[in-house]
C-alpha cells in the first residue's frame, strides 16, 4: 500500500460547461470555441435541435465536423433526415462532410436510401452512392447495384460503380459491362468499367 503525504493537495478537477453554457457557446464568434461547444454537447439529446440548426450556417470546416460527429453519435431518424437535406447543397465540401456522417449512421440511414435513390436530383444520388460505399449496412451493395443496373444518369452509375470497387466480384462483371452498353457515349463510365473489369 503506498503512502500519501498528508500535505498533498487534491488534483484539481476541471468542471464541465452546462449544457445552456455550451448551447450559447455555438454562436461564438471564435471558431474554436464554437468547435469546442459542438464536441461537448456529445451524447446530450435535448442539443440536437441547435447542432443541426448550426450545419447549414456554420462556415468553418472544423467546426463542421465537430457538429457532424455529435450529431451522426445520435443516429436516429431526426438526426438522419436533417442531415440529407444537405446532400443537395451547393458548398462541394458540406456535402462531402455530410456523406461521410451519413455513412456511419446505420441504424437509421437506411430507412432514407429508398427515397434519396428516388430523388429528382441527380446530384443528390451521387452523394447517396458516396454514403452507400461506408455504410456498414448488409444493404448497401443491392443497393450500389440497383443504381448501377437502374439509374438513368450516367453520372450516377459511374459513382455507385466507384462506390461498388472495393467489393466487386466476378459476379459484377455482367452488370459492369450492362451499364457501358446503357450509356455507350460516356467515355468514363466506360474507362471506370475497362479499369474495373479489365
Amino acid at each position: 500500500m503506498g503512502l500519501v503525504r498528508r500535505d498533498q493537495q487534491p488534483a484539481e478537477v476541471s468542471e464541465t460547461p452546462a449544457v445552456e453554457t455550451l448551447l450559447r457557446q455555438l454562436g461564438d464568434p471564435d471558431p474554436d470555441r464554437r468547435r469546442e461547444a459542438a464536441l461537448g454537447l456529445d451524447g446530450v439529446a435535448e442539443a440536437v435541435p441547435d447542432l443541426l440548426a448550426r450545419v447549414g450556417p456554420e462556415t468553418a470546416s472544423t467546426v463542421r465536423d465537430a457538429l457532424l460527429t455529435t450529431l451522426a453519435a445520435h443516429d436516429t431518424d431526426e438526426v438522419a433526415e436533417a442531415l440529407a437535406v444537405h446532400l443537395a447543397s451547393d458548398e462541394a465540401d458540406l456535402r462531402t462532410l455530410v456523406a461521410e456522417a451519413l455513412a456511419t449512421m446505420p441504424g437509421s440511414v437506411p430507412a432514407i436510401v429508398p427515397r434519396l435513390l428516388q430523388d429528382p436530383d441527380h446530384d443528390v444520388r451521387v452523394m447517396t452512392a458516396m454514403v452507400l460505399a461506408d455504410l456498414p449496412h448488409p444493404g448497401a451493395l443491392t443497393w450500389l447495384a440497383d443504381m448501377i443496373r437502374e439509374d438513368p444518369h450516367p453520372n450516377v452509375v459511374t459513382a455507385a460503380i466507384d462506390a461498388l470497387l472495393p467489393s466487386l466480384g466476378p459476379e459484377h462483371t455482367e452488370l459492369l459491362r450492362d451499364a457501358v452498353g446503357r450509356f455507350p457515349d460516356d467515355p468514363f463510365l466506360r474507362f471506370t468499367v475497362e479499369a474495373a473489369v479489365g
